[in-house]
């Protein structure tokens, strides 16, 4: 397994309950889910609770000027949200930040910049490093064993993203290839292949394991000043898909559907993130994660212009053709097969 950098991290169970005496009136952003479970085993309640969901800059600077006088302490609390918004909260407060993580969805609690919604897609601003990062395993565990497994999207995106590095320098329109950054997220898609049982058997070390794949890729996007290595068409696509759908799902199964979907069309060995997700007990059925597979098709054909319309990074979305071949080999390697009524 690969020795991870990045910021510092506490792993075990009731960490935040044991720090809240010595927080002072501090401030929980949240969602339900996890507050619900993590609540009922703290000391004291916080000071404020700041909802998290609307990442817009307008409504996140009107939430930071909006806080009461006197807060401590900024704890994020839940998934890629909460997380981004606390570190908002922090950049703009300078508050002491700690944050939570109630899934191993997102690498979001180990990087340093928000990732704002804005003008229709995905920009990055801020600088944010949190005193510790708090992985709580009963608390990760509370959550269905799916959506643990969902987790590990974030990681196996770099199967993807590597691919269209390439593809960008080749085109003279990206950063600048790494070699040592390219190996190294190599090992993280080796890593994840020997983590995903892990996952799967609902053990502590597959958590571990994953979220320090997360902690050392926020801490090579930094070191790099970008995250191409595991930022590419796959991730453009789920931004699309919410452009299009004006909802998401969870970051991880989304993306993890993305992964699939255009390593399919780079003709990238597409059966090796397919076996990974299926050995972690990764959910990509559409159907059960509630997404129409017209949906999924109406985000691919709205890819091409998406990405050059935002300025996303260089990548096989670029000129994309999305015809009748590539739609019915998207619904082959997802299972969405209409039948030739509905070709």
């Amino acid at each position: 397994m690969i020795r991870a950098r990045g910021f510092d991290v506490d792993y075990g169970r009731g960490q935040l309950a044991r720090l809240v005496p010595d927080l002072g009136p501090w401030v929980a952003v949240t969602q339900p889910e996890p507050w619900e479970v993590l609540l009922p085993t703290l000391p004291g309640e916080p000071a404020e609770v700041v909802p998290a969901g609307d990442l817009r800059p307008a409504h996140l600077d009107a939430v930071a000027a909006a806080l009461q006088d006197g807060a401590t302490a900024v704890v994020g609390i839940g998934g890629g949200s909460s997380m981004d918004t606390a570190k908002w909260l922090h950049w703009r407060t300078g508050l002491p930040l700690y944050q939570v993580p109630s899934l191993p969805s997102v690498d979001a609690c180990f990087t340093r910049m928000t990732a704002l919604r804005d003008g229709g897609g995905v920009r990055y601003e801020g600088d944010s490093v949190p005193e510790v990062v708090l992985v709580d395993f009963d608390l990760m565990w509370s959550a269905p064993r799916e959506l643990v497994a969902g987790g590990i999207g974030d990681v196996l995106s770099c199967h993807t993203a590597l691919f269209d590095w390439q593809v960008g320098v080749d085109a003279g329109r990206d950063a600048p290839w790494d070699h040592d950054a390219a190996a190294r997220a190599a090992e993280y898609l080796d890593d994840l292949e020997t983590l995903a049982p892990l996952l799967a058997a609902g053990e502590d070390d597959g958590i571990r394991a994953l979220m320090e794949c997360h902690r050392d890729i926020g801490w090579l996007c930094h070191e790099l000043g970008h995250a191409r290595f595991e930022e590419g068409s796959e991730h453009f696509w789920a931004y699309a898909f919410e452009h299009v759908t004006g909802r998401t799902i969870m970051h991880g199964e989304l993306v993890t559907l993305g992964v699939l979907v255009m390593s399919t069309l780079q003709d990238n060995d597409p059966g090796r993130p397919r076996r990974i997700a299926d050995t972690a007990g990764t959910r990509t059925d559409p159907g059960v994660l509630g997404v129409d597979p017209a949906e999924i098709e109406e985000a691919l054909v709205r890819l091409p212009s998406f990405v050059e319309e935002q300025g996303l990074w260089y990548s096989v979305a670029n000129g994309l053709t999305v015809g009748p071949a590539e739609l019915e080999a998207v619904r082959a390697a997802l299972g969405t097969g209409r039948g030739p009524d509905h070709a």
